[in-house]
């Protein structure tokens, strides 16, 4: 009994340890990529920014059926998202999601496009942030705004949904990142709230 019971315990712990490793980043790997878009644009290596690593522990809190668009939060951050809508749609208040987590591959994509476009990349900054250095790739961050409304705008401010954010997010761990003249150098952006585990 005790030598299959040493058996199973070793097929455990070689699961345990298979499923680990699939949940991981290659920084390495990561942090060469992001110094490869510096060097491609000529962009100075941002030493006041932390570099937020890709979530690997995804899980799904929205499809969009119009467009079959799939939101993602990293676990910890979609299960405080759903308890925090809970708690908003008892007091009649509903979001749509707009963007939540984005890959690396999908911060370059926004980037160039906008720069196809004939933005310069000082505007873009203002508006994006560098590939390895987005608060959506943790899979923590998410954009919201009105459950009718497909866009985001500072004029989010002016809403309920907005008012319930600022006076219940913190409760479950959300806080708005980039306020009015905040120093990161991103314009102001109402819809933009982060996940922050274990705020004291």
């Amino acid at each position: 009994m005790n030598y299959i019971f040493l058996i199973f315990f070793i097929f455990f712990l070689e699961i345990a340890d298979c499923h680990s490793t699939i949940c991981s980043i290659d920084t390495s790997i990561y942090k060469n990529n992001i110094k490869k878009f510096l060097s491609k644009h000529s962009i100075d290596e941002p030493y006041d920014r932390m570099i937020q690593f890709e979530s690997c522990n995804l899980e799904i809190v929205y499809i969009n059926q119009s467009t079959g668009r799939v939101f993602k939060l990293d676990s910890l951050a979609s299960n405080a998202f759903f308890k925090m809508k809970e708690a908003a749609m008892l007091d009649s208040v509903e979001f749509n999601i707009i963007s939540a987590y984005r890959s690396f591959n999908h911060q370059v994509k926004i980037i160039e496009r906008k720069l196809k476009s004939g933005k310069s990349m000082e505007s873009i900054l203002k508006e994006n942030t560098l590939p390895g250095y987005s608060q959506h790739h943790t899979g923590n961050a998410i954009d919201l705004s009105q459950k009718s409304v497909n866009y985001l705008s500072e004029s989010f401010d002016k809403t309920n949904e907005f008012k319930w954010l600022v006076n219940n997010a913190d409760k479950y761990g959300f806080y708005l990142t980039y306020p009015k003249n905040n120093q990161k150098g991103i314009m102001y952006e109402p819809w933009h709230w982060v996940y922050i585990h274990n705020v004291d």
